[in-house]
């Protein structure tokens, strides 16, 4: 099962300090359709008829809407009992695709001296800081990808040193970006710090995959506890996070970094770094123990998605209308979560269902950990309201996705769905992953 949330936007405010030594910066959310039948993706409109398909939603999405209580929660539980569909069902589904749906989550940062500002994504799973370089503007094949992006130029930096290792990157953040170019290192700004050496690469040669829009972020302020790189490419180049080296550098009253995203793109949402938010109490949280006991690294997901050190584990998952019903089992084994903010693999569509018929739907249960401590997600929490640009028309999304296409590995992933206006905390001192309670 994942969830999947991410966002981008430029925004230069930088929030007061939360308190002594903790340090507080905005998280701008923007939300994202890419329709597969839209003209210019894949193929163009051949005829008036063709044009006037897109006037109205898809069979398929606009049947969806249709569905009734029980038939959209079947599916849900569907896609959450990720091990139990085989490989052409998921192949069936994906041939119905007409739209995909995310988010993207980001936050203002800054590299060198003078310090360049720079819009980051934030992402709790990637370590590995990479900057456009002024040097790809060199290519003429290369201008139209970077030019759109503020340019790092090495030789108006007081404090950079250069390494000039050959380097390549492949960020499978929103979407998927291939860098290539060099290892160089320089001081970063985060919320008024200064972090000194940071190591990065300096891409020259900056790709996009068709569905990614990088005009929306620059690089990606990694958080991971330790280094990390896409699994299937080991070659890579990777480098300790800021959010590491922050702790290095003993910049932070403690060694923790709390967020809230947003729920929706008209609110913002806060990463504070060295502590907690104002308004939160440690003792009101739900703490969770981190989980380093499953080590299997046989396939280049696990590895990805393990690497990064935010592992706690879950006993359950189980879905019900009303506490005064029977509850739905989604997950009855114990499995190790993944706990992510950006998740990006492959292109998928989730379902969708008309956001007024959100209070016929259950809510979602799941129990964490040996001291089986519960989270309760109402369906204004694991749907994603999204407002459809093209059919001009307001969605609440599924988050759900099966992953048993990358075999029985025992892990799921909680991603923005689940974290979307929560307050979660990722603590490297007490070595845990601390939750805030929802109101049901």
């Amino acid at each position: 099962m994942r969830f999947s949330y991410v966002s981008t936007a430029s925004a230069a405010l930088v929030f007061a300090v939360a308190e002594a030594g903790s340090h507080s910066l905005p998280i701008t959310r923007t939300s994202l359709a890419l329709h597969f039948t839209e003209p210019g993706f894949f193929q163009q409109p051949q005829s008036n008829q063709d044009q006037s398909a897109l006037a109205s939603p898809s069979r398929h999405l606009s049947q969806l809407t249709l569905r009734n209580r029980d038939t959209f929660v079947a599916g849900i539980l569907q896609k959450a009992r990720s091990q139990s569909l085989a490989q052409d069902e998921l192949d069936d589904d994906d041939d119905l695709l007409d739209a995909m749906y995310w988010s993207i989550y980001t936050t203002p940062i800054s590299v060198g001296n003078p310090p360049l500002k720079l819009t980051a994504t934030v992402d709790s799973s990637w370590s590995t800081l990479f900057v456009p370089s002024v040097n790809c503007t060199y290519n003429p094949n290369e201008l139209k990808y970077c030019l759109i992006h503020p340019l790092y130029n090495s030789s108006l930096s007081s404090t950079y040193h250069a390494d000039l290792t050959p380097s390549s990157v492949l960020y499978t953040g929103p979407a998927g970006l291939h860098t290539w170019g060099n290892v160089s290192q320089d001081s970063i700004h985060v919320a008024g710090m200064e972090i000194k050496g940071q190591i990065f690469e300096e891409a020259t040669i900056w790709h996009p995959d068709i569905s990614t829009r990088d005009d929306l972020f620059d690089t990606a302020l990694g958080l991971a506890l330790f280094p990390a790189r896409n699994g299937d490419r080991p070659g890579d180049f990777s480098a300790s996070s800021p959010f590491h080296n922050m702790i290095q550098q003993k910049l932070l009253d403690e060694n923790i970094v709390s967020l809230k995203l947003a729920r929706t793109d008209n609110e913002t949402g806060e990463m504070v770094l060295g502590g907690l938010p104002q308004n939160l109490r440690r003792e009101e949280l739900i703490k969770v123990s981190l989980d380093h006991s499953k080590t299997d690294d046989s396939d280049h997901i696990w590895r990805y998605y393990t690497m990064n050190g935010w592992q706690v584990s879950v006993e359950s998952m189980s879905m019900a209308f009303n506490r005064s019903e029977a509850s739905t089992p989604v997950l009855e084994k114990s499995q190790i979560a993944v706990h992510i903010i950006i998740v990006s693999m492959d292109w998928h569509v989730f379902d969708w269902i008309d956001c007024e018929e959100r209070q016929n739907l259950p809510n979602w249960t799941i129990v964490f950990g040996p001291d089986e401590q519960a989270i309760t997600l109402t369906p204004w929490d694991y749907l994603i309201e999204m407002h459809d640009k093209l059919y001009k028309q307001l969605k609440c999304v599924s988050g759900f996705y099966n992953l048993s296409r990358y075999g029985d590995k025992g892990f799921i992933i909680l991603g923005a769905t689940f974290l979307n206006g929560l307050n979660s905390v990722f603590d490297a001192d007490r070595k845990s992953i601390s939750f805030g309670k929802r109101p049901l």
